[in-house]
């Protein structure tokens, strides 16, 4: 199955009492006003939640719509987070995991991310969600692991387009993806934007900052299962979201050839 990725991040102080995070501008999924989405009616089902909180106090995350409060409220535990600075992924992730639990939203709902933390002063913090449309299966097969780099100037806050460029040339062929490791200095998330009408579906990973940094297994090798599928000459782009401005990125994409040579 399929998924895409979105997020909610900001620089502000909560002052101890929940608050509902800014967007982060997408053209893929429509707005509610600056603090919500809209859900989508291909992908409504929840598959992963991430919060990067401020941990000077203790410090809650949540998802909360109308068909989840008739539920309660989705708490994402374990957060992570840093003290008296902005928020970059937990080494190793620390991710809300529900692949397999079919958290269904309703087409159309309103979809807000609320945090509760109270820094000494606004730190950027943020949550990511991956949206499926259904359970998210495993995929196994003969895979291989290519590397490819970036040098677009990140902005905090926002997607940045980052077009990629693979250290060693792919075969002739067709590739799925069935994985992604994306690292840079000051990286919280990465998506991945296919060539052609697979464009409107954006799957993506947390970020790692260095190269101990460990990812959350889920992201690799198959565990979201197929994330799309592109032809060696029309390579994929990724949009980024940091925490502070950034110009070096590299990718581990996680492939399987399902045809060799020209189509």
């Amino acid at each position: 199955m399929p998924f895409t990725t979105i997020a909610w991040a900001q620089s502000l102080d909560p002052g101890g009492v929940f608050t509902a995070l800014a967007t982060v501008a997408d053209q893929t999924i429509a707005l509610s006003g600056t603090t919500a989405y809209l859900v989508p009616s291909t992908y409504n089902v929840l598959a992963y939640a991430a919060a990067g909180l401020e941990t000077t106090v203790a410090q809650q995350a949540r998802l909360t719509s109308p068909s989840i409060r008739q539920r309660g409220l989705f708490r994402i535990t374990p957060s992570q987070g840093n003290a008296a600075a902005a928020s970059l992924p937990g080494d190793p992730h620390k991710v809300s995991d529900v692949r397999a639990q079919s958290l269904a939203l309703v087409t159309g709902e309103v979809l807000r991310a609320e945090i509760l933390t109270d820094p000494a002063a606004a730190q950027i913090q943020w949550v990511v969600i991956g949206l499926g449309d259904g359970p998210i299966a495993p995929v196994a097969g003969s895979q291989f692991t290519v590397r490819a780099t970036g040098a677009t100037a990140l902005v905090a806050s926002t997607w940045v387009t980052v077009p990629i460029v693979f250290v060693d040339d792919l075969p002739r062929g067709r590739y799925q993806l069935v994985g992604l490791r994306a690292q840079s200095t000051n990286m919280v998330a990465a998506r991945v934007v296919f060539v052609g009408p697979q464009a409107a579906t954006r799957p993506g990973c947390l970020g790692t900052n260095t190269d101990r940094h460990l990812e959350h297994p889920m992201f690799r090798y198959g565990g979201l299962g197929v994330w799309g599928e592109f032809e060696d000459v029309e390579a994929p782009a990724m949009e980024c979201l940091a925490n502070a401005a950034d110009a070096a990125e590299i990718f581990y994409l996680d492939l399987i050839q399902i045809r060799a040579g020209p189509a």
